[in-house]
């Protein structure tokens, strides 16, 4: 085993010390050439994003990116409320992705850069990067099925200095080929009447939840109701896979 194999061993089981995560690393260059950037410049409709992160500029001689994938499961829903600019569970993947860059550079003097979520602020198309990291498939559902979570997963990716070893896409994993495909029939916005993921559809529906604010059930410091976003999850939680 080489230093760098031996160097991804350790920094994937950091990660997965982590209650509900997995890990893997990708490519960076693999990522950038994925189906997602291909696609882009084909894509129609486009979603204003409220996120407070702050557009980032990428470390210099890096050439790996470690995938983290977070279970959110259906039961535990405030992970996913938007409010005060992000949510729950993206904040706690951002300040496990800092922790694990932390531990790289202290322990090797290896260099890691948590990236935003979004790519229009320096981030990576991350369902591309999780399946060029092994974590999971793309389902006819548009998301990323982990074999025991199934479509129930957030991710987020750390640069890292350097080039190490990537992990492979599955080849044996195919949830959806006999599926009679709920998902599609789950979505109220009817995205999928074409056959396939039509984007301008869900972000009609983004903009909905957004614009209705529900009761967190929390109060702020003067007493007041918190309002928070509740994205719409309905393709995620018809997914069998995981379930």
């Amino acid at each position: 085993m080489t230093q760098y194999h031996q160097l991804a061993e350790e920094l994937i089981a950091e990660a997965e010390k982590y209650n509900g995560f997995r890990a893997g690393i990708a490519d960076i260059d693999k990522v950038l050439g994925g189906p997602s950037y291909k696609a882009v410049a084909k894509a129609e409709g486009s979603w204003e994003t409220n996120h407070t992160e702050k557009k980032t500029p990428w470390l210099r001689n890096a050439s790996s990116l470690l995938v983290l994938a977070m279970h959110h499961p259906e039961d535990d829903p405030r992970l996913d409320w938007f409010d005060r600019g992000n949510t729950a569970g993206n904040r706690r993947m951002t300040k496990i992705s800092e922790e694990l860059g932390t531990w790289l550079f202290r322990t090797h003097g290896i260099r890691a850069q948590p990236l935003p979520y979004h790519v229009e602020k320096g981030g990576v198309y991350l369902k591309d990067a999780a399946v060029y990291a092994g974590l999971g498939v793309v389902g006819k559902n548009n998301l990323l099925l982990d074999r025991d979570w199934g479509p129930r997963v957030r991710l987020r990716a750390l640069l890292i200095e350097g080039n190490l070893p990537s992990d492979q896409p599955f080849e044996d994993f195919n949830p959806c080929q006999d599926c009679p495909m709920p998902c599609r029939e789950a979505c109220p916005e009817n995205a999928f009447a074409l056959g396939q993921y039509d984007r301008p559809s869900c972000i009609q529906r983004l903009n909905s939840d957004r614009a209705h604010p529900v009761d967190s059930g929390q109060t702020d410091s003067e007493g007041s109701p918190i309002l928070v976003t509740d994205w719409c999850r309905r393709c995620e939680f018809a997914c069998p896979v995981g379930c």
